[in-house]
């Protein structure tokens, strides 16, 4: 641990390790402190790593190495996951855990994933921990990364997480550092409440069941069975399109809607194609595959959608 310290103190120089929590929406366990124990045996229980004590410290507002006193309870900081629900996206889960929605885009990519990427329900996503750093002296951003992280070129990330124009802040100034390539051991996770545990059972289902579906509403397509299309395809597009990935939806729904089509069901056709659009905004249908019928259904489904 002194090693840690000591090392933090030479490479960032002017930094002082005296971050304070950024809002309880940055997530952690309390511990109560067992007889032996110390800040980087305790980082290794829950990290696997010693040198991730400085979290802990950051937490609890320790600025220097001490022992640890046996009952001394502590806040340990963690990732967390999250289980999506419908109509959850980057940008309005960035709001709720990251304080920003702008942050929805860093969300994404901290979960390998691309912004733009539909989010069905019942999808597990990682939600790294904050840090918030206050300058004691003028620091760099090159410092502060090097101070937290290790790596002197996340000063960008740094940059672009709080929306600077600037390399460096000021005495008194603060900022949020993302702890986005820490995580708690899975056997310290807490369990997952009810409700997650509902929808990722509900998309797995759902998921199996457009996977056997499709094929058969395929080959109905093909033999002219419009009926059997959609008695296959109802129920996924009514009660389980949140839970589909993009792309499954996308199946289901406009295939659904080629079926209302051949039945002159324009309404229920439009519906379709709007849901479809609703997880799939950038859609579009080749001319040469499908019918005036179907792209004209599919074209007032875009016009609703764009209505205000």
């Amino acid at each position: 641990m002194k090693a840690i310290a000591l090392s933090i103190m030479v490479v960032v120089g002017l930094v002082a390790v005296r971050p304070v929590r950024a809002d309880d929406t940055a997530g952690y366990q309390m511990y109560r402190v067992r007889q032996g124990d110390t800040l980087d045996l305790i980082a290794a229980e829950f990290y696997g790593d010693r040198n991730h004590a400085i979290f802990i410290m950051a937490e609890n507002r320790i600025t220097h190495p001490r022992k640890l006193v046996p009952g001394e309870r502590l806040k340990i900081p963690v990732t967390r996951e999250i289980t999506t629900a419908p109509n959850d996206s980057f940008d309005t889960l960035a709001a709720q855990y990251l304080g920003n929605k702008l942050r929805g885009t860093f969300l994404a990519n901290f979960n390998h994933m691309a912004p733009e990427d539909s989010l069905p329900a019942g999808t597990t996503l990682t939600i790294p921990f904050h840090v918030m750093h206050q300058a004691q002296a003028n620091e760099t951003l090159a410092q502060i990364a090097a101070a937290y992280t290790g790596d002197s070129k996340n000063a960008d990330l740094l940059r672009r997480y709080n929306f600077l124009d600037k390399d460096a802040i000021e005495k008194g100034e603060t900022i949020v550092v993302p702890i986005h390539f820490v995580a708690v051991k899975a056997t310290k996770l807490p369990p997952i409440d009810a409700d997650s545990k509902q929808r990722r059972e509900h998309q797995r289902a759902a998921q199996l069941k457009a996977t056997a579906a499709l094929p058969l509403a395929y080959a109905a397509w093909r033999e002219g069975d419009f009926i059997k299309v959609k008695r296959l395809l109802f129920d996924l597009e009514q009660d389980d399109r949140d839970f589909l990935t993009a792309k499954t939806a996308t199946d289901v729904g406009v295939l659904l809607a080629s079926a209302y089509v051949a039945y002159d069901d324009q309404l229920l056709a439009v519906a379709a194609f709007k849901h479809v659009l609703e997880r799939n905004p950038q859609l579009a249908l080749d001319p040469y595959r499908y019918s005036p019928k179907v792209l004209d259904a599919f074209r007032k489904a875009h016009d609703k959608r764009d209505q205000p």
